[in-house]
């Protein structure tokens, strides 16, 4: 076996796994990713080997099959020609024929996404910032297909297993200050997320370089000088990893992989990020950011691909989700990102907007996360009796109108390892079942209950929010559960779930990348050093998707994840109700929304991020 072809080995497509599941990459995403290297076949080994269905991707994959590295690979096989057309120059993979001559003066695209204000916009320290990952570049990138493709790098070899990988950096791409990007930028980055000082969440993302975890867990002597990374000159990065790692290129791709402006983290500390003191070597820089307000972007003109940009500034209003369609109708905002259920009637009905709808998945999955150590749910029984006592097909169907699919585990549908196992044992909805497994329990006969509160982040739109009251009622119809439900500020309920202190959850994971290890490993392992999402803990679950990661043959590797799914359904330590899907609104004087080969519309979202670079403002 080719090493360097790691779509066709199963152990190195766990290991891709794994460091995804570290930063949240959805399954769905993760297949995307498999497949757009490897096409079909690769995604079915992906599936065998971290565990889930046949069900692939919607996306049009081909395999590449050149053996060189010249240029943006999606793994190590792409050609340098099939690299550099798939870089957006003046908007290349725009959907429209736009010319020229259709081009507004301004070029201004205002974006509405943000309902909360950014923490920072340092996802070096912290990927769930809440920034905008355009201000930064890494040295490769994703394209609509998610094929990695060439950014600040514009050319990359492995050595003969896929254990060192050599990046040569562009001399054309500065920060916003003027200075070159250098390989020495990324070789702090990368240390500095891994620097236990830091205490950068998602440094996991980082485990594959060499002497990464030890120097992150303190252990030994390990040092940040040890750590398999190294500028050997201004345009070199070399990166030295624990054993062959043929995905690098795509971890280098994601923006858990952006880097930070080395003097201005260390003039202005925590505050490097705020308009006045960031640097950015992204296509868009920070330029102005009235807290909780707004903030603006405006095209970094030393970034190297900036002459092809269409896009001049960005803005982003900081609106609540309430409010994005009422702003979309006013012509406030051109893009709604996510439509909210309450007017998709409307939206579907109306002669205008339904020209503008454009629906896309979310690609991730809802659940309740009952708190194991807090009573009621410290009773294995009450946490069944719940898993029966929700129709999740009802609230798919009439609940979110359709905008959805069932969920009986955390691995979306058409993504790598998805597992099409039901669990009915476990989940299928029988109200009677449900409240005899209260018998023997202080709760016999739906009685007793304590005060429970079900907690939600207050930022997800109003369909979660109505499907959890859905979740509510069913729960008091079924099992005599009065059920307080309570929105929450998503930075406080993120950290409050981490320190174990809430009571029952009800949130979703999105993917970072598809395959199985983004979400079961990530998610749901016990052994974080910085904490877990989740309060059930089980050796042998711990032990499963640990194995998983590196099991080689893709059939053994899908199974052994789902021998870990079963211990989560049959414990009911989480309760999975389904998948979303979402739409949003476009104005039809904005050209150029990407989409695939399949021609599905790919806007921002959690892997893909560069949606700005393929956008134009006709004249309107």
């Amino acid at each position: 076996m080719d090493s360097l072809k790691w779509w066709e080995d199963a152990e190195q497509i766990k290991l891709l796994k794994a460091r995804l599941d570290a930063i949240n990459v959805s399954r769905r995403d993760f297949l995307r990713v498999v497949g757009a290297a490897g096409g079909t076949a690769a995604v079915s080994l992906a599936i065998a080997a971290c565990g889930g269905s046949s069900t692939t991707p919607t996306t049009s994959t081909t395999s590449t099959t050149a053996t060189t590295t010249t240029g943006g690979s999606t793994g190590s096989t792409a050609t340098a020609a099939a690299s550099s057309a798939s870089t957006p120059t003046g908007g290349a993979a725009a959907t429209s024929t736009t010319t020229t001559a259709n081009l507004a003066a301004n070029q201004t695209f205002t974006d509405g996404t943000f309902t909360t204000d950014p923490t920072s916009f340092d996802f070096n320290k912290d990927l769930y910032c809440g920034g905008n990952a355009a201000c930064f570049a890494q040295l490769t990138q994703f394209d609509p297909d998610l094929s990695v493709i060439p950014d600040i790098a514009s050319k990359w070899e492995p050595n003969a297993d896929g254990s060192v990988w050599t990046f040569h950096l562009r001399t054309d791409s500065k920060w916003s200050n003027g200075q070159p990007v250098t390989a020495n930028d990324y070789e702090y980055s990368y240390k500095r997320q891994l620097d236990p000082a830091t205490a950068a969440s998602y440094a996991g993302f980082l485990y594959d370089l060499k002497n990464a975890q030890a120097f992150n867990l303190k252990q030994g002597n390990v040092t940040a000088a040890d750590v398999g990374v190294k500028a050997t000159d201004a345009q070199t990065l070399v990166c030295t990893l624990e054993g062959p790692r043929a995905y690098w290129p795509v971890l280098a791709a994601y923006t858990a992989a952006a880097p930070s402006y080395q003097p201005a983290v260390e003039k202005y500390g925590d505050k490097w990020t705020e308009a006045a003191n960031i640097v950015c070597n992204g296509p868009y820089t920070l330029t102005a950011w009235a807290h909780n307000t707004s903030f603006t972007l405006t095209r970094n003109e030393g970034y190297w691909n900036a002459k092809n940009l269409t896009l001049k500034t960005i803005q982003c209003p900081i609106i609540a989700q309430s409010a994005f369609f009422t702003s979309y109708q006013n012509n406030q905002i051109d893009w709604d990102s996510i439509g909210s259920l309450g007017d998709l009637k409307k939206v579907q009905s109306d002669a205008t907007l339904s020209k503008e709808f454009i629906k896309y998945s979310q690609t991730g999955t809802w659940w309740l996360q009952p708190n194991v150590k807090m009573a009621p749910f410290d009773n294995k029984n009450v946490r069944l009796a719940m898993a029966h006592a929700i129709d999740r097909k009802t609230i798919v169907d009439q609940v979110l109108q359709g905008l959805g699919t069932v969920a009986y585990n955390i691995i979306p549908p058409g993504t790598p390892g998805f597992d099409p196992n039901t669990w009915d044992t476990y989940t299928s909805y029988d109200p009677q079942k449900a409240m005899s497994l209260l018998e023997g329990t202080p709760y016999a006969g739906g009685k007793n209950w304590p005060s429970i509160t079900m907690t939600q982040r207050n930022n997800e739109g109003d369909a979660p929010q109505i499907a959890g009251d859905a979740i509510v009622a069913m729960l008091k119809q079924n099992l005599g559960m009065d059920i307080k439900h309570v929105l929450g500020d998503p930075k406080t309920v993120y950290n409050e779930a981490y320190q174990g202190r809430l009571q029952l959850i009800w949130w979703r994971w999105f993917i970072d990348y598809p395959d199985p290890n983004d979400d079961q490993y990530l998610v749901f392992y016990s052994k974080f050093p910085s904490g877990e999402r989740n309060t059930f803990s089980d050796p042998t679950y711990d032990s499963l998707v640990t194995k998983a990661a590196g099991i080689q043959d893709q059939t053994t590797r899908f199974q052994t994840y789902w021998q870990a799914d079963q211990i989560l359904v049959e414990n009911g330590a989480d309760i999975f109700v389904y998948n979303p899907w979402t739409y949003g609104l476009l104005k039809p004087w904005v050209a150029g929304m990407p989409k695939n080969k399949s021609g599905a519309y790919v806007p921002n979202w959690n892997v893909f991020v560069r949606m700005y670079d393929y956008l134009k403002i006709q004249n309107h």
